[in-house]
């Protein structure tokens, strides 16, 4: 993973408005990866976004699949 003696940022030192703007990008990514059909790039792109949210010091990402009729 990350070098725990390199100096990054996290979401502790980022701006609301900048945390906010990773979040959405996330939801849409995950949104627009379900639209595919495709199971396979849905946990792709879950994994992705949980490790980005990890490297900023978050505690992951948790996608629950519903399915309405």
């Amino acid at each position: 993973m990350i070098d725990k003696s390199m100096k990054s940022i996290g979401f502790r030192d980022m701006h609301e408005l900048q945390i906010e703007a990773i979040s959405d990008f996330i939801g849409m990514a995950i949104k627009m990866a379900s639209f595919v059909g495709d199971q396979d790039l849905v946990d792709e792109v879950t994994e992705a976004a949980d490790e980005l949210v990890k490297l900023f010091g978050g505690n992951g990402v948790d996608v629950e699949v519903t399915i309405s009729v």
